[in-house]
């Protein structure tokens, strides 16, 4: 069983990087929904393997999150790993260039994957990416020469 501190650190992750969605949480720890709801709901551990991807995926300090001890996060040489943790100036400029809200949030859940995920699901993405900016630009030009 987890202790009350323990299970309010989980939920305060949660709630901070995930604006409390259980679901989206799990899904970037790369874990099933009902492992979270069993931490939660249960009151029972993560597995070493959850600790591990919390640390690994998240930046984690597992000793804050075990014991409530040192910061919440583990410092990158590049910063935080996380997206709540984004400069402020980056979320200024998204708002000042216009985006919305939900606009806002897939480019947050966008910086996420490349701080999460592995190399070939990177990979993948920046193709996916890269030949959908291309289409278009094709379709331009096509339409350019046929008029």
């Amino acid at each position: 069983m987890t202790t009350k501190p323990l299970l309010d650190r989980l939920l305060s992750l949660i709630n901070e990087l995930t604006d409390g969605n259980k679901k989206r949480f799990a899904e970037t720890l790369g874990i099933k929904p009902e492992n979270v709801n069993r931490w939660i709901n249960e009151g029972s551990l993560p597995s070493a393997e959850h600790l591990s991807n919390l640390k690994n995926k998240l930046n984690i300090n597992i000793n804050w999150l075990l014991t409530g001890e040192g910061e919440k996060f583990i410092k990158s040489r590049v910063g935080y790993a996380h997206q709540k943790e984004q400069p402020s100036m980056v979320r200024k400029a998204l708002e000042e260039y216009g985006y919305d809200k939900e606009e806002r949030e897939y480019i947050d859940k966008l910086i996420t994957i490349f701080r999460t995920k592995d190399a070939g699901t990177k990979s993948a993405i920046i193709q996916n990416i890269d030949t959908f900016l291309r289409v278009p630009a094709a379709e331009k030009a096509k339409k350019t020469k046929a008029g």
